[in-house]
């Protein structure tokens, strides 16, 4: 068993690698935070907490690491589904399948925890310096027991919970429920939704909200009230008027253009797949944006909002840039058939790069709506530098463009054999 672990994880390179990356990353990022927050200058205590922003923001990072390591397991585990299937046709057992499975998360983790907490130590003194120059407040950041206690402890609950759900998937689905997994998740997608006028009342909401920000310059602490309506109002917006728009648009609209036809049926796949990770990441963004506007008057909390922002974003637009690298590992067959059907490699080139601009666009536009207000608001009213408002922007808007970028050049491996 542990040579077809092994073996498994050779041939499935990509996504293992992806998964991996992910891991570490979450990892160093947890070790970081627990050392920013405890370090003097934020003085941060989670035996005697005031319960005061740093502690509430050390926490949500760290919980936004922990999320972000669960959907990725989430993921992984369900593309091996077929593999898992494969060994109860040829008689293997329960327990088999509970040692593929923990040799192949095991080593992935085994190798990816030393690794992350080896490049936040090496991330200290970059971290200090970007803090200064962005925020002009100086931190020193030194190696503590109680950081590694409690980063060790994050670490072995959160592999603890993987393993376990690991092994509730395994159990819970027999030989027919593996080799179909995908076809549930698609066909249950769109239970109750239904199109009522009232459902317009969600981008009412979220454009609304943006709206209001400019009614907070003198008050920025009021932005996170703003920042939380306008999440309710996206994951509405989304559910109730994005998709069945879609759903619509694909079966009436598009019927007479085969490229649009194709690409909007993906970027609407693409949503169906990764909404989540869509909603997850658009809402973190405005909400530390949101929080990082009401620390404006105190340079401590606001260098550690602007380095949750820093390192967040990053970490999730990574995260969804694995999330749709694994899922257009899947489609070669998809575009062998549409070769097949007479669409030329030009054709399927332009689909894939329309497919990659309307998915990464509409993730860009939507957060930039509450991110782009929200800094033009703090940097009207004098609250933030211009320089540090544009650094802000660059750190979202680079991460999203590089990512991108990378699931580009990833898509462009499939060719015609």
């Amino acid at each position: 068993m542990i040579k077809d672990a092994v073996r498994s994880l050779k041939k499935d390179w990509d996504r293992a690698v992806f998964y991996w990356i992910v891991f570490v990353l979450s990892s160093m990022f947890m070790f970081t935070f627990f050392h920013l927050a405890l370090s003097d200058a934020i003085g941060v205590t989670f035996i005697y907490s005031n319960n005061d922003l740093p502690t509430y923001l050390t926490v949500f990072d760290v919980l936004i690491c922990i999320i972000v390591i669960f959907l990725a397991n989430d993921f992984y585990v369900k593309k091996k589904s077929g593999e898992l299937a494969v060994i109860l046709i040829c008689g293997g057992t329960y327990l088999q399948l509970v040692e593929f499975l923990l040799i192949q998360t095991g080593i992935l983790m085994i190798l990816s925890i030393p690794v992350g907490i080896g490049l936040g130590c090496l991330a200290f003194p970059a971290i200090s310096l970007l803090m200064k120059t962005m925020s002009g407040y100086g931190i020193e950041i030194e190696f503590g027991l109680q950081s590694v206690v409690l980063t060790a402890c994050v670490i072995i609950m959160e592999v603890f919970w993987c393993t376990m759900v690991n092994l509730g998937y395994t159990y819970r689905n027999s030989i027919y429920t593996l080799l179909h997994v995908e076809d549930k998740i698609k066909l249950s997608m769109f239970a109750g939704l239904k199109e009522t006028k009232i459902r317009y009342i969600y981008p009412v909401l979220y454009l609304g909200c943006a709206v209001l920000l400019y009614t907070c310059g003198k008050t920025p602490e009021r932005m996170l009230l703003f920042g939380f309506a306008g999440t309710a109002g996206l994951w509405g917006s989304i559910n109730r008027v994005m998709f069945p728009w879609l759903e619509k648009a694909v079966l009436e609209k598009w019927g007479d253009d085969g490229e649009k036809l194709v690409y909007m049926g993906l970027f609407r796949n693409d949503l169906k797949m990764a909404r989540l990770y869509v909603v997850l990441f658009i809402a973190t963004a405005n909400i530390l944006c949101s929080v990082m506007a009401g620390t404006v008057n105190n340079s401590g909390e606001f260098a550690l909002c602007l380095l949750s922002f820093g390192v967040i974003i990053p970490l999730l637009a990574l995260s969804f840039m694995f999330r749709f690298a694994t899922e257009a590992l899947e489609r070669k067959k998809q575009f062998d058939v549409l070769r097949k059907t007479g669409y030329m490699e030009e054709q399927i080139r332009k689909i894939k790069n329309r497919e990659l601009l309307w998915i990464y666009g509409f993730i860009m536009i939507a957060a930039l709506i509450y991110i782009l207000n929200i800094v033009a608001v703090l940097v009207i009213y004098g609250r933030i530098p211009g320089a540090v408002g544009g650094g802000i922007l660059l750190i979202f808007t680079g991460s999203l463009a590089v990512c991108g970028l990378i699931n580009r050049r990833q898509y462009e491996k499939d060719k015609k054999e």
